[in-house]
């Protein structure tokens, strides 16, 4: 096998030898490579642009005749998708049970409005008001043969635009007026976010507009129908530990109001599940959406942290408090980041005594942690997390410096943090009493009194029924959990009520097994070793084409290839070693290359997730069965293996959103699936012939598809030229077996017959 590192052009492979088939690996590949169609890659999210204006025919002051839809469908709505705007008129959500509120939705939470002031119309003048008071920016205003405008008004800039006599467009001005519509919605959205359009904002200069949240209405049930479906979808995946389907269903959401909230909620759901580089990429398109989320710039700084780019973290809540310096949440954010730099700076040290000593030396970052924690309690006494954290660590040094300190010199930071202990842990245990009983107590606060009792119980019972407490109200959420037991862990490393600490911990991690069902004495060492194996592991993308048949205009695999292509992935699974603690990923079973691809992978033991865009039946017909009979047999025999699971996108996520491309989709949905594990783990095995022509056939567009979106995101490619396989494999050993695994208890898989010819139907079709 020929391989190399380099950034080759893969449209012009290497010669192979003669002797080896030519497998090209692509190491991180440059996305400017590509040859991109005009089809984005992903699906786009247009900003929002509701449209206040009247319906049907009506008549202006003066008697002229205004068709205002047909002024909608042929001027506004064009216009506003020609400058990049996703439009919206009220009437046009013919689904809604109440479309007033769907309307005050729009009104309120739409980017920008395009306000048609061409008659004197209550309604308009009504929603105008309405936005004109709520909201600062992202209003435009348009209007045809009207000689003035009202007084409120008249001193509004205001774009014309002409109509003729039947009160439709005119013909002659139509594109001039697009073009200068266009411009004015474009300059408006693209204006600074503090910039006033609003009159009333103008002239009531310290009024402030409300939070978004603040202008939401459940009972506006089409407008947020979409984040619904959406939010149900999103709980099962995660649940089940989807990672693809969260990230598919997030990107698909094209309202940017709705997009703002999901983005949130998947954020928090990828870091629940430890997936912290997939949660920073959430919270970072949404503050593509919206910059000053606080709470999305508050996340991307722990994530950050999380993944070790303590730097970074630092500056983005220095920042973030430079414009909200009394932000308690981001305030103890930067207390953790100083945290954890401390406990880095000495947990690597095995020797107790040493590992003791260790930490005090580097109590510079420890005072600086808990100056900084102190100082978000003090500015919310109502957050208890950073108080009961000031208080722990406050503790902590104290009992090192009773150590290690010189009692002759002692340093002034650590005596005004003894003498300041029991004032602190009086104040907190008074607050914490008081709350921990009422409907306001959440898992952090009920939490941060396990935290206190442990400092401060007289009997490990106490610390026991706090712990169990908090649990009601973790909701089995393995973060909160985690995050709990580094406290305790890092409590445990330097010796600290070691009765106590052990008590805590193990309420949590019976808690953490019971959440996994598993059994014994040491569930901890099972469980690091699931999480070795799952990020350990490859996940091996597959792309390629079906075998040659009838309906195939161009032939990409000749039958008589198969046995090339079956080495050609041995030899790199091989190279990588592939076997059990590795994933095999697929855009469906189709009769050809993806079939081989499964046969090769169970052989070494590999599980299989395969993906497909339709049910089975229809996916068989189109895409096994035109192979021939043998392609069927071997499509349920794998279909059937204990280590392939199978998953179908009506089901899992769905059906695509209009526009939206079924097959392309699959391929996305693959692609993110494999991403569960890294993009570092990563590998596409690309069966493609290396051109961009032809793309007229759907079998080579969604095989270019998979290779452009895994450029997009640096992937690396294992290219394998069907036209460039010598098929001289004698001196090539066979890649040795493993035996496969079991299937996890308690999920079976439904069998089905496995047939030895097509059945019936399949004949019919």
């Amino acid at each position: 096998m020929e391989s190399t590192n380099t950034q080759s052009n893969p449209t012009q492979p290497a010669e192979g030898t003669g002797k080896t088939p030519e497998v090209k690996t692509l190491e991180l590949v440059s996305a400017q490579e590509a040859d991109y169609s005009a089809k984005p890659l992903h699906p786009e999210m247009r900003p929002h642009a509701f449209v206040i204006m009247p319906f049907g025919k009506k008549k202006g002051g003066d008697g002229a005749l205004y068709d205002f839809n047909a002024i909608y469908a042929q001027l506004i709505k064009p216009t506003l998708e020609m400058a990049g705007f996703e439009a919206f008129r009220a009437d046009e959500e013919t689904t809604s049970g109440d479309i007033l509120t769907d309307m005050f939705q729009e009104l309120l939470l739409a980017d920008l409005c395009l306000v048609d002031m061409s008659i004197d119309n209550a309604n308009v003048f009504y929603e105008l008001g309405i936005r004109h008071a709520f909201r600062k920016r992202g209003i435009v205003h348009i209007q045809a043969g009207r000689a003035y405008m009202p007084f409120d008004i008249f001193n509004v800039r205001t774009i014309p635009y002409h109509i003729t006599s039947d009160g439709v467009p005119d013909p002659e001005f139509l594109e001039k007026d697009k073009a200068a519509i266009a411009r004015v919605t474009r300059d408006t959205w693209a204006s600074d976010t503090d910039a006033i359009h609003s009159p009333v904002f103008n002239i009531l200069t310290g009024l402030s507009e409300p939070d978004r949240k603040s202008l939401r209405t459940p009972l506006a049930t089409g407008f947020w129908r979409e984040y619904n479906e959406w939010k149900q979808r999103v709980t099962i995946a995660q649940r089940q530990k989807r990672i693809g389907d969260i990230l598919l269903l997030t990107e698909e959401i094209r309202n940017p109001l709705i997009k703002e909230e999901a983005i949130g909620e998947a954020g928090s759901a990828l870091r629940s599940m430890n997936r912290y580089e997939l949660a920073l990429g959430q919270y970072r398109k949404g503050l593509e959406v919206n910059a000053k989320n606080l709470d999305f710039r508050r996340q991307e700084a722990l994530l950050l942290n999380r993944l070790g780019r303590a730097d970074e973290a630092i500056v983005k809540i220095e920042s973030l408090l430079a414009d909200s310096p009394n932000d308690s949440e981001a305030i103890s954010i930067l207390g953790r980041i100083y945290k954890e730099m401390w406990v880095e700076s000495w947990k690597w040290v095995k020797d107790s005594d040493k590992r003791l000593k260790t930490a005090f030396d580097s109590y510079h970052w420890l005072l600086k942690a808990v100056d900084t924690y102190l100082q978000g309690f003090r500015v919310d006494l109502n957050q208890f997390y950073p108080g009961v954290n000031a208080l722990t660590l406050s503790t902590m040094l104290v009992e090192l410096a009773a150590k290690f300190e010189d009692p002759k010199s002692p340093d002034p930071e650590i005596v005004w943090v003894r003498e300041n202990l029991n004032d602190l842990r009086g104040a907190l245990a008074f607050a914490l009493e008081a709350i921990v009983d009422s409907e306001k107590a959440d898992y952090w606060t009920l939490v941060s009194l396990a935290e206190l009792k442990v400092l401060t119980a007289k009997s490990i019972q106490e610390v026991v029924r706090a712990y169990r407490k908090s649990l009601t109200a973790s909701r089995r959420n393995t973060f909160f959990l985690e995050s709990s037991l580094a406290q305790l862990e890092m409590l445990k490393s330097l010796d600290m009520r070691s009765e106590y600490v052990e008590a805590g911990i193990r309420v949590i991690k019976e808690e953490m097994r019971r959440m996994r069902k598993e059994e014994g004495d040491e569930p901890e060492k099972d469980k690091r070793g699931e999480k070795q194996v799952q990020h350990e592991g490859y996940a091996f993308l597959f792309t390629g084409y079906m075998v040659d048949h009838a309906g195939k205009k161009h032939s990409y695999f000749p039958p008589e290839k198969e046995k090339d292509i079956r080495r050609a992935i041995e030899i790199i699974l091989r190279k990588h070693n592939a076997g059990p603690d590795d994933l095999a990923v697929t855009t469906g079973m189709d009769a050809g290359s993806e079939i081989i691809f499964v046969e090769c992978c169970v052989e070494r033991g590999v599980p299989v997730q395969a993906y497909f865009p339709s049910a089975e039946a229809p996916y068989v017909r189109d895409f096994v069965s035109p192979g021939g009979e043998q392609w069927v047999e071997r499509f349920y025999r794998m279909r059937n293996h204990p280590l392939v699971d199978e998953f179908y996108q009506p089901d899992q996520v769905g059906l695509p959103k209009e526009g939206d491309d079924v097959h392309e989709r699959n391929n996305r949905w693959a692609l993110y699936s494999a991403l569960a594990r890294g993009i570092d783990k990563v590998r596409l095995i690309a069966l493609w012939d290396g051109k961009n022509e032809r793309m007229e056939d759907l079998d080579a567009r969604l095989v270019k598809h998979t290779v452009d979106l895994m450029r997009d995101i640096g992937g690396v490619v294992e290219h394998i030229n069907p036209f460039k396989l010598s098929g001289m494999f004698e001196a090539q050993p066979a890649p040795p077996l493993q035996k496969p695994k079991r299937k996890k208890a308690g999920k079976p898989k439904p069998r089905k017959p496995e047939p030895s010819k097509p059945t019936k139907n399949q004949k019919k079709r």
